[in-house]
């Protein structure tokens, strides 16, 4: 499966994984040593609401997309690090709005394909 950006058409990922089970979600990208930048992660939820994301046990930034039911972009978390042992970097990550699908892909890749909020997403 793909993510292409339908507003600039533009594919964001080739090899997209879905996470749609509780454990897939909780899991995330947990102990992925690198993602290649052709990869991403797409957690699906049951209904929107502002599902909260956590950097725990990562070892690599990612850029996090939070994407509403119907497939537009409603908020835009960059190059989000990996939890630290210092307390500062212990953060948890809201949408602004509800969403319903969450999109992790590799830090910079928003950036580079000129990705922003209100973009509509095919995947």
């Amino acid at each position: 499966m793909i993510a292409k950006n339908v507003t600039k058409n533009k594919i964001l990922v080739k090899d997209l994984e879905r996470a749609d089970s509780a454990l897939k979600k909780t899991k995330g990208l947990m102990f992925r040593k690198d993602m290649t930048k052709e990869k991403g992660l797409l957690m699906v939820f049951e209904r929107e609401r502002k599902h909260e994301i956590w950097m725990l046990c990562m070892r690599f930034p990612i850029d996090i997309v939070f994407i509403s039911k119907d497939k537009r972009i409603v908020d835009i978390k960059h190059s989000v690090k990996p939890l630290g042992k210092n307390p500062k970097t212990w953060k948890i990550y809201r949408p602004s709005k509800p969403c319903k699908y969450v999109l992790e892909i590799n830090s910079g890749m928003i950036k580079k394909t000129k990705t922003e909020i209100g973009d509509m997403l095919e995947f």
